[in-house]
């Protein structure tokens, strides 16, 4: 695989149908008009050009003047989870972080005795949700214990002002299943995650994004903690649509005030189909971009390798949208790596496109945004959209279309 740069051109220099790449257009504008969507941006690159660069519809619900731009920011929920992924693996490269190693030899708040397999849970486990940390269960045992402690000491100088009481509230909580024998997708895993980077890098975990990742990168448009000079360009949803109401993570939903604020590596950050598109062609190109090896290949072929096994039950606890009731969806097929879902043989998830090929690797956020990137056809593709309805039980999106078409375009 070369090191590409992503810049502009032609869809038929990189083997690309011009007349069904200028068909995404068409397509993605019509789900605006027609009312699927009030928001999309999305990219396309294929060999480093990008071929689709686009966005329709609104930036704000309760402002149609304010158009969607190009480079406007999306909040990403899960589409966080590669990127603290990568800061963990950015530790790892440098001997700092162990994979196979307790994570409660670095968040020792949770080595609990009594606690049934505490301390078989690794790293790798938090990182690709082996860890038996069940998110409906562990809230649930947070909020009790809340309830219980109404004087929680405030954090110390230096440590996270949510995430820190939640840590300490779930001192003593079972584990839901024995580590590894289960995917439990956990978002409050990834924001335990972030505060092992805090911990062992001694900065605060958007700090070392903002330095080991974002900078690098050229990412100039992402963050963990958005500036309020940025908000202006921020995508808002309305009122009620996924995403905007309360969560286990310890935030009040998407758009709630606090959101642009909270610097959690389940799903705090914001960003821009451009800046993403940096992000996955970094993968592409096995950690390099622009001349800088920003990881090792190594930790992107662990990234992007099944760490789950074939044999573990792979299960998203959701909370019904409509009754409040606990829904586990089950995956079956694919797998999931560190930080990024795989697309690999007998994969069902309805989120995912078909037509991508079995080494394709990516990712979906709360509320409608997706990202992915796929070794064997050279594509990258970004969709950050505004999902404005459930539908049963979870929210709509038209991202496995658009991915479809994609892959669709290619020719050659």
């Amino acid at each position: 695989m070369d090191d590409f740069v992503l810049r502009e051109g032609a869809p038929e220099d990189v083997g690309m149908d011009p007349v069904r790449t200028r068909r995404l257009r068409d397509l993605v504008g019509g789900w605006v008009n027609g009312g699927d969507t009030p928001s999309v941006a999305a990219l396309v690159a294929r060999r480093g050009v990008v071929v689709l660069r686009e966005a329709f519809g609104v930036l704000r619900h309760d402002d149609t003047t304010a158009t969607l731009r190009p480079d406007s920011i999306f909040p990403l929920s899960s589409c966080t989870k590669p990127i603290t992924a990568a800061a963990i693996m950015c530790l790892v490269d440098d001997g700092l972080i162990g994979l196979n190693r307790p994570f409660v030899d670095y968040v020792p708040e949770l080595d609990v005795p009594g606690v049934q397999w505490i301390a078989e849970a690794r790293v790798a486990d938090l990182l690709c949700h082996t860890s038996g940390i069940d998110d409906l269960v562990l809230g649930a045992f947070i909020e009790a214990a809340a309830s219980q402690s109404p004087t929680l000491a405030p954090p110390a100088a230096g440590q996270h002002a949510v995430l820190n009481p939640r840590i300490r509230l779930a001192a003593g909580a079972p584990l839901a299943r024995r580590p590894g024998t289960a995917m439990l997708y956990s978002s409050l895993g990834y924001g335990l995650l972030g505060d092992i980077v805090r911990r062992v890098s001694g900065r605060p975990f958007w700090q070392f994004v903002q330095e080991r990742l974002f900078e690098p990168l050229g990412m100039r448009d992402s963050y963990l903690v958005l500036p309020p000079s940025l908000r202006a360009r921020r995508v808002y949803r309305a009122p009620g649509m996924p995403a905007t109401m309360p969560l286990v993570s310890g935030h009040r939903g998407i758009d709630s005030p606090e959101y642009d604020e909270m610097d959690l590596g389940g799903t705090g950050a914001a960003s821009t189909v451009g800046d993403l598109a940096i992000f996955m062609q970094m993968l592409l190109n096995r950690g390099s971009y622009g001349g800088r090896q920003i990881l090792s290949p190594a930790s992107v072929a662990a990234m992007t390798r099944d760490q789950v096994g074939a044999t573990a039950p792979a299960i998203i606890p959701w909370t019904n949208a409509a009754t409040g009731e606990r829904m586990d969806i089950e995956v079956t097929g694919g797998g999931y790596g560190y930080g990024l879902f795989l697309f690999g043989a007998g994969d069902r998830f309805v989120a995912n496109g078909a037509l991508l090929s079995v080494s394709a690797f990516g990712h979906i956020g709360n509320g409608g945004a997706c990202i992915w990137a796929d070794p064997e056809r050279e594509v990258v593709g970004i969709f950050l959209g505004v999902s404005p309805r459930f539908h049963r039980g979870g929210y709509t999106t038209n991202a496995d279309l658009f991915q479809n078409a994609v892959h669709a375009a290619i020719v050659d």
